[in-house]
């Protein structure tokens, strides 16, 4: 199943289709049948595009991205990873479709607006209902143009700061994977980027409720709290959280607490909008603490770490910085 949606999504990115074809592709995306093989190929080719691509697939898949309808709102952007990226959409909507069971007739009638963060860019919007929404760099937010019946549905990948307008007639509910959380009309943040292990939601005003793994686990969390999933081993968990710590992205500082080295450097490929090359035997697991000031150069960040960490060095070339053992002298 895998090679065949491979080959469906290499044949219409080489091909020229009409709206009609197009409109036909996102139907077989939302469609029930094989929804979990679409979405475990989908996930494995998230996971394998980058280091195994040649050119002519990079190519294609930006063809894909720009064909399914990705909405950024400027054309002339910074450097996308369109490889994840149109996975990342394909992916988003089957899970939108297993989640909630979406018919065609309902896709047709409410359409979606797919709102894309780039590397190296924080953004914000204001969702139809009033609410304001800050997205992290490389974060994808998908909402319909309206909101109907009897929720505020979002669906989010990456992370986003949000502030709901209060309507307890009609809850608000981001939904990221297997967590969802549902909110009145509160402020929060949710972190769930799909290479990261875990997907946590934070309160930061109000009230929300936070279901895990589909719904199996749920909290009430008051404000200073916030839940992390784990998703390699389907584990969660309620703690206090460090609210300045979790919205410090807002303001354009760089704070990490009990993370490894290979954690941190996905960060920076998503605010530096850069790519990272090294060996994954170079880092251990082992967990740091950083913070680094607004404004701070990536010179100056891995220039830090390389003190604080040792055992390597870097090279910095256009978007490309390779991580190297340190050559002992």
């Amino acid at each position: 199943m895998k090679n065949y949606i491979q080959r469906i999504i290499r044949l219409f990115a080489t091909s020229d289709p009409d709206p009609k074809l197009t409109g036909e592709i996102h139907r077989w995306l939302l469609d029930q049948e094989h929804a979990g093989e679409k979405e475990t190929a989908l996930h494995d080719l998230w996971n394998e595009t980058e280091g195994k691509v040649d050119k002519t697939t990079w190519d294609s898949l930006a063809s894909v991205y720009t064909k399914v309808g990705a909405n950024s709102g400027d054309r002339h952007q910074p450097r996308i990873r369109f490889a994840h990226y149109a996975a990342a959409i394909a992916l988003l909507i089957v899970s939108v479709s297993v989640t909630f069971q979406m018919t065609k007739q309902h896709f047709a009638e409410v359409p979606l607006i797919e709102n894309i963060t780039p590397d190296g860019r924080l953004s914000s919007l204001r969702l139809p209902d009033g609410s304001i929404v800050q997205t992290n760099s490389g974060s994808i937010l998908l909402y319909p143009e309206k909101f109907k019946g009897e929720t505020r549905t979002v669906y989010l990948i990456g992370e986003a700061n949000f502030k709901v307008k209060k309507n307890s007639g009609q809850p608000f509910i981001v939904r990221s994977g297997t967590m969802s959380v549902t909110a009145l009309g509160t402020e929060f943040n949710v972190a769930a980027y799909p290479e990261e292990n875990e997907m946590i939601a934070t309160l930061i005003h109000g009230k929300i409720k936070v279901e895990c793994d589909n719904g199996k686990e749920s909290y009430i969390v008051t404000p200073g709290q916030q839940v992390t999933y784990r998703k390699s081993t389907g584990e969660s968990r309620l703690a206090e959280a460090n609210i300045e710590d979790v919205t410090s992205w807002q303001k354009g500082m760089y704070v990490f607490r009990g993370v490894t080295m290979s954690e941190i450097l996905n960060e920076l490929e998503r605010r530096y909008a850069v790519t990272f090359q090294y060996n994954a035997n170079l880092f251990n697991d082992d967990k740091f603490n950083f913070r680094f000031r607004e404004k701070s150069t990536l010179e100056d960040i891995l220039n830090i770490m390389q003190e604080v960490v040792g055992g390597f060095s870097h090279e910095l070339k256009g978007n490309i910085c390779y991580i190297k053992p340190e050559t002992k002298k």
